[in-house]
């Protein structure tokens, strides 16, 4: 049953809706203004929250079209402003990275790397960054190592572009190689937004095993972003997985105890799996959080089936 898309559909903010028009019509920076308003002024705060993800993806593919036409320094801005919103984005610190090192500007290109594989050390773009930052840095054995590692963790990147690096770097031409290794990019979109977005059309469409896999992928990017844990918990819940959607639920609160949403939703599971008292905890721990959550309110007053 598609309980879920009643409570997380369109339709609740006029911002939001046209942002996500504008953005899949790519119009980046209308979509950036239309999250903006929405982030500011929407009282809903899962909206709020949501908006201003796509706000900080508006802005990373606005910093990515003006990286595409040379202008590194106003890519560094835009891309900056998006790290700001969503520091848990590891794509984005990636596209910055990538700018930085158009400029020169290695100490900050090395930074953006780092911050990156923080987060998500599996991060094979990011991982293959810091193999040509070793290349550079004289430490080619490591350099090498790292480049056959990250194909190893992504498997879209063994590519043409990488080839050819592997090549240069075989023939010690490491600065050469460097370079080449860092023009690689993953066969597929590789951008949380983007992924992002797509698992929500999913979820739109009732296509629960599409949105999983789109909100899982983007995971890999953001596993630090308590709204994907969620929102993979509700294709997890639409699919009857309910273990692993209890236990994204359970992150998401891990992450954000206050993220009344993902207490509810970890309440609907708990209820289909015959575990009623426990439900009962998560439906008043998303009041406790937000007393105007209607899936707790409403879930309380139900008989248990």
């Amino acid at each position: 049953m598609a309980f879920v898309s009643k409570w997380f559909g369109f339709g609740r903010s006029e911002d939001f809706d046209a942002g996500v028009r504008a953005y899949e019509a790519g119009r980046f920076e209308e979509a950036a203004e239309r999250f903006r308003e929405c982030a500011n002024k929407e009282p809903d705060l899962a909206l709020r929250q949501r908006a201003k993800s796509y706000l900080a993806g508006s802005l990373g593919r606005v910093g990515r079209n003006l990286m595409a036409q040379g202008d590194f320094v106003a890519a560094i801005e835009a891309l900056g402003n998006a790290v700001a919103i969503r520091p848990r984005f590891a794509d984005l610190h990636i596209a910055l990275a990538t700018a930085h090192n158009a400029l020169g500007q290695y100490h900050k290109m090395h930074e953006e790397v780092r911050a990156a594989l923080r987060i998500n050390p599996r991060y094979g773009q990011a991982v293959l960054f810091e193999a040509a930052l070793l290349m550079r840095a004289g430490r080619h054995g490591d350099g090498l190592a790292r480049a056959v590692e990250a194909v190893s963790l992504d498997r879209r990147l063994e590519n043409e572009e990488f080839q050819e690096g592997i090549r240069l770097a075989d023939e010690s031409r490491w600065d050469e190689a460097a370079d080449r290794l860092l023009s690689v990019k993953p066969s597929q979109a590789d951008d949380s937004t983007d992924l992002m977005r797509l698992g929500d059309a999913f979820m739109s469409r009732q296509r629960w095993a599409d949105a999983e896999q789109a909100f899982r992928q983007a995971l890999e990017l953001a596993p630090g972003f308590a709204d994907l844990h969620a929102r993979r918990g509700q294709s997890l819940l639409e699919l009857d997985r309910l273990e692993d959607a209890m236990e994204e639920f359970r992150e998401a609160v891990a992450q954000n105890p206050g993220y009344s949403e993902a207490h509810a939703l970890l309440g609907i599971a708990l209820r289909r799996a015959g575990r009623e008292e426990e439900a009962k905890g998560a439906f008043r721990a998303a009041l406790e959080a937000d007393p105007a959550n209607t899936i707790a309110s409403r879930e309380l007053m139900r008989p248990p089936r």
